[in-house]
């Protein structure tokens, strides 16, 4: 143990040396890497204020064009000053510097505007740094392209709050210069400095240097650890510095506290070896003894699996035998345990308890004593039984105690109560009448739920009659002998047993002899046969009848109609499948009771047609099929049916029209069947809602026709997987002065010889599918790309996405917004969403909550093909809409029809009402755009404009604009 001491001290010592050498390593590390992110943060901070001052130039220039108008160049330059604080003055001048609108001339100009140091990627020049009366200024030079030059006079106070809030401590200093070393803004202790010049270093003058250096401050003589940062498009540099001084301060104290621990280590060992000298000779003479005791022990604890354990007061480690650490499946470490390792390993239903009851014995000093479970690391569960007290050993108050395996014992005891439960759960919850009685006496002795529940007698009133008081009278003699002379064994018997209420059941009783407290009793279960008979009746008119309306399923009738057809000669048959339009919104919208009362009332009238003419049978939510057995009936029946479906349902106080499309086909007993014929019917409805046309017939050209449709939705789904759709791009222009300020991106399909199938003709077939909701999802995300490819063009324009109601129900995440505007770094209102009046149908709240959270991301939402739905005012009052899109159907005629004038009059009135801009669709010609633009429409699309085209077409568009 000396030679363990001693190395052990010579290692401490020169880890001490190492750890603070790389400990002060690591701190001046760290200060580099903070001085140059504080750098770097700020000249990102002042790239970006630089840039924003750079567009908003831009924007006056562009707004000026090649002869600005005195009073247009004032407004234009009053609005950017006024919204730019950090901006003294803005001023119009010439090549050589003399002022075009209100302002100082800049004599310099020429020669700052023109300096190499100034050249760089941005258009922005920047001159010398000047006192000015609001204090000191940075002039900015931006060429409006025609030669000349908006000069404006940035305020370095405004600058500083870039660098206030940096923790640079007491000493440090964030500090941004000119490329030639002038100060501009200063953070730190001490003077600004601004307008001081010193020496930067030789890197700084690099366009994109970020670097570290250590040096002593020229402004205020402090050593530093330093990080430079010329990373922006503007001949500006940046410093962050903290003071070396005040970096090293902890590590100093740390010095010092650790050669004074080096030192109490000497000093304490050396006191500890001489003990030890003396300790060693006494402890020779105890090993022998406790060797032997130890031995004996440990035989002893092994066979009655006892563990021994012992815990100080105020300790956290448990000094434990090797026994006791086994029964727990720890590991000792010196002999020890932490305390908490033991209440681990206890069963998570144990753990709370044992916990708490252990810490107040503890703490108290009583007698411990418990059973718990712990779990093994194989997975096993023991039970043990822990036994403890508090005893005083050496002055020192210890708590010990024993561990003793009940594993066994608990099992056997867990055996007998898991039997005594589930003899109770089977007779209390057995979904049969149960009870059980004397078999001397006839005396009941028990009875479960089941029994109260059907024979209607209470528990008390149960357990105190004899059995055969449940006999009906006239079985009760015969019965009662019967039950008396019954032996050992079993027996299965039909009675008829008498209910409280006098109702009389006929069961089977199924009864065993059981012992129970040293005495004969038998077990009785009664099934009552008559609830199953019924039970079994009711299963087999459900199995074949839909059980709102009563009438039969499609199957059943199908079944019925063949069955018919098989017994009897006939002359075929005809169907009439009748679909109801928005039959299963009455329940979400108006409540469950006023549906089910419309589809009961609307059943009611076809099962009587029904009944006329044949059989008729229901398919839920909105479906009838009526076969007629005589096909000559048909054209009765159908007018029998239109009528009954032009007769508006009165319920709850309302009247409900009825609207349906109905579909007919003959079936011949020899064609496959009645349920072939049912399909074909259900087909030509189908074929009717498509046409919107009341009645159709079957014909084998609609088969074909659905063929085809599934055709095309096999070769849609595989053009979605081989990304062979595209986004074309329409310009939406504002039509107060003619600029492009938006672009709708519209879905087209192309094909290998270079041809588009028209969206009329496979995007009604997404939405029936479903397929809308993948292609949507790629269409915003396609979108969302263009929109940032116009943006890096210098295109300040969004980008407009049609929103599928299918989409849109299906759930179109806010998430998914704000993650295309996080990856592309979109503008808030780069994303237009256009939704069509149906999307508002369906479920108002759920809809403007969902608009809400869109909006919230970012996205502009409008009303696509305003006008031609069923929208409630009231609902559009609240949704969180931006826009109206006004429908080409009303456009169109605008100039040559007076109400399509007078509609569009009114839905731009309304939009403008509601805060809203109104975009007309479909503008054709000029005529058209005047009458727009004289009644006040904000923006519009159209050929007129331009068709749409592919995104590099667009690109080129507006290069060729600017």
């Amino acid at each position: 143990m000396r030679v363990i001491g001693l190395a052990l001290g010579v290692a401490l010592s020169v880890g001490v040396v190492v750890l603070l050498l790389l400990d002060r390593q690591t701190r001046m590390q760290a200060a580099d890497r903070q001085s140059l992110a504080m750098a770097t943060g700020v000249d990102r901070l002042l790239h970006l204020e630089l840039r924003n001052i750079e567009r908003a130039l831009g924007g006056i220039a562009a707004d000026l064009g090649d002869d600005p108008v005195p009073a247009r160049v004032q407004d234009a330059i009053g609005g950017v000053v006024a919204r730019h604080a950090e901006l003294a003055s803005i001023v119009l001048c010439d090549a050589q510097g003399r002022a075009l609108s209100p302002g100082p001339d800049v004599p310099d100009l020429h020669a700052w505007r023109t300096a190499e140091s100034a050249a760089g990627p941005a258009a922005l020049r920047l001159g010398g740094l000047r006192r000015g009366d609001a204090g000191w200024e940075l002039p900015l030079a931006f060429p409006d392209g025609h030669g000349r030059w908006l000069v404006a006079r940035l305020l370095t106070r405004e600058l500083d709050a870039m660098t206030v809030g940096f923790d640079v401590g007491r000493f440090g200093s964030i500090v941004i210069y000119t490329h030639d070393g002038r100060v501009v803004s200063r953070f730190g202790r001490g003077p600004s400095q601004v307008g001081r010049r010193v020496a930067l270093p030789a890197l700084a003058a690099s366009h994109g240097a970020r670097f570290n250096i250590r040096r002593v401050s020229s402004l205020d003589h402090i050593d530093r650890a330093m990080g430079f940062s010329r990373t922006s498009d503007y001949p500006l540099v940046v410093s962050g510095g903290l003071s070396v001084r005040e970096v090293l301060a902890p590590w100093r104290l740390y010095v010092g506290t650790a050669l004074a621990l080096v030192a109490t280590y000497w000093i304490a060992l050396a006191a500890v070896l001489a003990r030890l000298r003396a300790n060693e000779r006494a402890q020779t003479g105890l090993l022998a003894e406790i060797e032997t005791q130890t031995r004996w022990l440990r035989q002893a604890q092994l066979a009655s699996q006892i563990g021994v354990w012992r815990i100080e007061a105020g300790d956290d480690r448990v000094r434990v035998t090797d026994e006791m650490a086994a029964l727990f499946g720890l590991v000792p470490e010196g002999g020890t345990i932490a305390l908490d390792a033991f209440f681990a390993r206890m069963h998570p239903d144990d753990r709370s308890k044992a916990l708490a009851q252990f810490t107040q014995l503890r703490g108290s000093g009583q007698p411990y004593e418990q059973e718990y479970r712990v779990v093994l690391p194989d997975g096993r569960i023991r039970w043990l039984k822990g036994s403890g007290a508090t005893v005083t050993d050496g002055g020192r108050e210890v708590m010990t105690g024993t561990v003793i395996d009940i594993t066994e014992r608990r099992d056997a005891q867990m055996r007998i109560e898991r039997a005594q439960m589930q003899f109770r759960q089977l007779f209390e919850r057995n979904p049969l009448p149960a009870w059980l009685y004397d078999v001397g006496t006839l005396d009941v002795l028990a009875v479960n739920e089941a029994a109260i529940e059907v024979y209607g007698y209470s528990r008390e009133t149960f357990v105190g009659m004899r059995v055969t008081d449940l006999l009906a009278p006239e079985d009760r003699d015969v019965g009662t002998d019967v039950i008396l002379r019954q032996g050992e064994g079993s027996s299965e018997r039909t009675w008829t047993l008498v209910t409280q209420d006098g109702r009389r059941i006929e069961a089977r009783v199924h009864a065993r002899d059981i012992e129970m407290d040293g005495a004969r009793a038998r077990l009785v279960l009664a099934e009552d046969i008559g609830a199953r008979l019924v039970y079994e009746r009711e299963l087999a008119w459900r199995a074949s009848h839909d059980p709102a309306t009563g009438m039969l399923t499609l199957a059943a009738l199908a079944e019925q109609l063949d069955a018919q057809c098989a017994t009897r000669p006939c002359d075929g048959f005809s169907i009439a499948y009748v679909q109801l339009r928005d039959l299963e919104l009455i329940a979400p919208t108006l409540g469950r009771r006023t549906g089910e009362a419309v589809l009961r009332e609307a059943a009611g009238r076809f099962a009587r047609i029904a009944e006329r003419y044949g059989l008729g049978g229901h398919a839920p939510p909105e479906t009838f099929a009526i076969a007629a057995f005589d096909p000559a009936d048909l054209p009765a029946l159908v007018e029998d049916l239109v009528a009954a479906s032009q007769s508006p349902v009165e319920a709850d106080g309302g009247m409900f029209p009825l609207e349906a499309w109905i579909g007919l086909a003959d079936g011949p007993c020899e064609d496959g069947g009645a349920e072939h014929v049912i399909a074909h019917a259900a087909l030509a409805a189908f074929q009717a809602r498509r046409g919107r046309t009341a009645v159709v017939r079957y014909d084998t050209a609609m088969a074909v026709q659905a063929a085809e449709r599934l055709a095309l939705l096999r070769r849609l789904r595989k053009a979605f997987d081989r990304r062979q759709f595209e986004l074309f791009y329409q310009p939406i222009q504002r039509l107060s002065d003619g600029r492009v300020v938006a672009f709708e991106a519209l879905l087209r399909w192309r094909q290998d010889d270079g041809s588009f199938v028209p969206p009329s003709l496979f995007v009604p077939l997404c939405e029936e599918s479903g397929l809308i909701v993948p292609i949507g999802a790629w269409v915003i995300e396609e979108a969302a790309r263009a929109s940032r490819r116009l943006a890096d063009a210098g295109a300040d324009v969004a980008i407009a996405v049609n929103v599928s109601a299918v989409q849109f129900e299906a759930g179109l995440p806010a998430d998914a917004i704000r993650a295309l505007r996080q990856v592309h770094a979109l503008r808030p209102g780069a994303l237009h969403l256009e939704l069509t009046e149906s999307v508002l149908l369906r479920d108002p709240d759920a809809v403007r909550a969902q608009m809400g959270r869109l909006r919230d991301e970012g996205a502009c939402l409008s009303i696509d093909d305003f006008g031609t739905g069923f929208s409630s005012m009231a609902y559009l009052r609240e949704l969180p809409l931006d826009s109206l899109k006004i429908d080409r159907a009303f456009v169109r005629d605008v100039v040559d029809d007076v109400r399509s004038a007078a509609i569009c009059r009114a839905l731009i009135d309304l939009g403008h009402g509601l805060g809203l801009l109104v975009i007309a669709e479909g503008v054709e010609d000029a005529a058209q755009r005047d009458w727009l633009i004289a009644h006040g429409c904000d923006q519009a699309q159209g050929y007129h404009f331009g068709g749409p085209q592919p995104l590099e077409a667009t690109l080129a568009l507006l290069a060729r604009a600017h």
